[in-house]
């Protein structure tokens, strides 16, 4: 049964006629639902997530949980930024003396340039005795990440901004000025981000806060819901605890106007050699695709790949077409056909 459906039409018709094209696309309704199940099952969380933190901004986290903010909003924008300069080192693969002695010109480098400030190395011990005195609840947190050291140093890093304040670096930046210069540009504001991260996000490899302060305890509160499940491990560590996790906290952030965006961060410092390889290959392929391809292209691409769909049907609509043709062409043999008659002359 066909029903030609009309815009005048009544809702009970309209509703019958989607039953019965359903009933009619039962078996492929069936196993939609059951992926679609499946699928939000698994990434359920993370659909919830992603919504409220990249598309509806739904600052639930700021306006809820509350339970690093130890100091009010004028509290914060009243306190100075102190002069400590943090660094962490928590990797714990078998040659990591090796990779601390490569990267040591670039941790002396901060020293050097920044007599004046107090120079704190974290190490994984200095960390979990941080966490235990001063931030329990994160302890069962830091603790799943135990085989994931890029989360915990991310953890680690906004913990010691927040508990001291000052300046963090990653040991593979180089500081290339004083950080006092730094501090006159930033002026009056009480959080510096550094946007330059490649492909995506706000860099957590180098920022500047006040002690306490609310953007940092903002970030520390959202650390829980971002624990979700993405598609490959470079995600996994981007949004829940890398850069898109720090894009993510600023987008939820209501005080907007008090973050200040450093305009001209190479003069102070040097990323051109930090490491990658935790990257991985999902991470090299996701950084080819989004340096490799501009919007064009991508548009190019996705006009290209509808043609061909319509392309494809049409050309199956064609071959029904002619198929119905042939069925219905009756053909003759010479013996049964009649013989044609001349008409005679006038």
């Amino acid at each position: 049964m066909k029903i030609r459906l009309r815009p005048n039409h009544h809702p009970m018709v309209l509703l019958r006629a989607a039953k019965i094209r359903m009933k009619n696309h039962s078996k492929l309704v069936t196993v939609i639902s059951i992926l679609l199940g499946i699928f939000l099952l698994i990434y359920g969380r993370t659909v919830f997530h992603v919504t409220g933190e990249f598309l509806t901004h739904s600052n639930f986290n700021f306006n809820l949980c509350k339970r690093f903010h130890q100091m009010t909003h004028v509290e914060t924008k009243q306190s100075a930024i102190p002069k400590i300069i943090h660094q962490v080192f928590l990797n714990v693969s078998t040659n990591r003396m090796e990779f601390f002695k490569k990267y040591e010109p670039y941790r002396r480098s901060w020293q050097e340039k920044n007599p004046g400030f107090k120079y704190i190395l974290w190490n994984a011990s200095m960390i979990e005795t941080l966490i235990n005195k001063s931030y329990p609840s994160i302890g069962p947190l830091y603790k799943r990440y135990r085989n994931i050291w890029q989360a915990r140093a991310d953890i680690a890093r906004y913990l010691v901004v927040h508990y001291m304040g000052g300046i963090y670096a990653d040991i593979d930046i180089t500081c290339r000025g004083s950080m006092e210069e730094l501090y006159n540009e930033i002026g009056d504001k009480r959080v510096a981000l550094n946007y330059t991260y490649n492909p995506f996000g706000i860099a957590n490899d180098f920022f500047v806060a006040s002690r306490n302060h609310e953007f940092m305890a903002h970030v520390l509160d959202g650390l829980q819901a971002a624990d979700v499940l993405y598609f490959t491990p470079f995600l996994n560590s981007m949004f829940r605890t890398g850069p898109m996790y720090m894009l993510g906290r600023y987008l939820n952030y209501p005080h907007q106007e008090d973050v200040y965006f450093l305009q001209s961060s190479r003069l102070y410092i040097s990323s051109e050699n930090s490491d990658k390889s935790w990257h991985g290959i999902d991470g090299y392929v996701i950084a080819i695709i989004w340096n490799g391809v501009d919007s064009l292209q991508i548009l190019s691409v996705i006009l290209l790949i509808v043609f061909i769909v319509r392309l494809n049907k049409l050309l199956k609509i064609r071959a029904k077409l002619v198929k119905k043709s042939r069925k219905r062409v009756q053909f003759y043999d010479g013996s049964s056909m009649l013989p044609i008659m001349e008409e005679d002359a006038l």
